[in-house]
């Protein structure tokens, strides 16, 4: 059994107090120092969360014995704790909120087609979608966290007729910047609502720039109902010696246990008609003066689909 001396403080909840053997040191001076930075970086895994000890480190300084005599090892301070922020869709990540770049604003937008961009200084050809700019895109209401809970813009977009919106709708926009009849509201939670205000006119050049990343979300097509080979990619049956499962989904579970079919599974159903979101498509063309975005590849929906362009929203950077 190694010899440990008695504690020179007592011990408490607040301190963390790591005993080292006389026979260690003993030893030469590099020994006493190895044993010193492995108690440290101890220490600073503790501090980070990765044990129930990280709470008492948080506190006070750590404290170590080495040789009889008390040292104290260098602490996080307490400002500098983790200030954790759980995503919808990866929960594994936490991000400090010093490392965090801000949200920015985006627009909406009507996807008007696809069509062929070909580079004048290398002559390659992009499939790109245009995204047409309609009337509106105005500010209509700025929420903040001291009146609503959370800070957004809320945008109307494609101005129309009065009778065409509801009454509720049109009092809305005339209360908040004295707005038109517009057919579509949408919000953007950003990080600062500070430099926007109802009624103001949001500009794609003001926004966005040549060669940015944007996310663009819409509805996608309806394919109305659809058996399991088509929507879920489900392999097909023989197609001759006298099989009865050409295109059939199979088994949906067992008969005695659990004697129920368990909820979640692929089978025939509606297919498309849903909230799709493209993430990081870059912007080759835009302009204020023509009003339309054009990015490269496909976005969500078919002609006429309304769409929101924002910048893209990075797990681990922006969330």
């Amino acid at each position: 059994t190694a010899n440990i001396p008695p504690p020179r403080m007592p011990l408490s909840q607040r301190e963390t107090v790591a005993l080292i053997p006389r026979e260690a040191a003993s030893r030469p001076y590099v020994m006493r120092v190895g044993i010193a930075a492995a108690l440290f970086m101890v220490g600073t895994l503790a501090m980070g969360g990765y044990s129930t000890l990280g709470s008492a480190l948080r506190t006070t300084s750590p404290k170590i014995v080495i040789g009889g005599k008390m040292m104290s090892l260098p602490s996080i301070p307490s400002d500098y704790g983790r200030d954790v922020k759980v995503c919808s869709r990866q929960r594994k990540y936490e991000i400090r909120e010093h490392f965090r770049e801000p949200i920015k604003m985006g627009m909406v937008g009507t996807k008007a087609g696809m069509t062929t961009y070909f580079d004048q200084e290398t002559g390659e050809a992009h499939p790109v979608t245009v995204i047409a700019l309609e009337a509106g895109n105005q500010v209509a209401q700025v929420k903040t966290k001291e009146t609503d809970g959370y800070d957004a813009v809320q945008v109307a977009y494609k101005q129309c007729r009065d009778r065409t919106i509801t009454w509720p709708e049109r009092q809305h926009l005339r209360k908040h910047g004295n707005l038109p009849a517009m057919k579509h509201l949408r919000e953007f939670k950003i990080s600062d609502v500070s430099g926007f205000e109802p009624g103001q006119q949001l500009k794609a050049e003001d926004l966005f720039e040549i060669g940015d990343f944007v996310d663009v979300a819409g509805t996608s097509v309806g394919k109305g109902f659809q058996g399991s080979v088509r929507r879920w990619g489900m392999k097909r049956g023989p197609m001759t010696h006298g099989s009865k499962s050409h295109r059939q989904h199979g088994s949906i579970g067992c008969s005695a246990t659990p004697s129920r079919v368990y909820k979640g599974l692929k089978m025939a159903g509606n297919m498309g008609n849903e909230r799709v979101t493209v993430k990081k498509l870059p912007i080759m063309a835009l302009s204020d003066d023509e009003n339309y975005i054009v990015v490269r590849g496909s976005v969500p929906g078919k002609k006429g689909t309304i769409v929101e362009v924002r910048p893209t929203k990075i797990v681990g950077v922006h969330c």
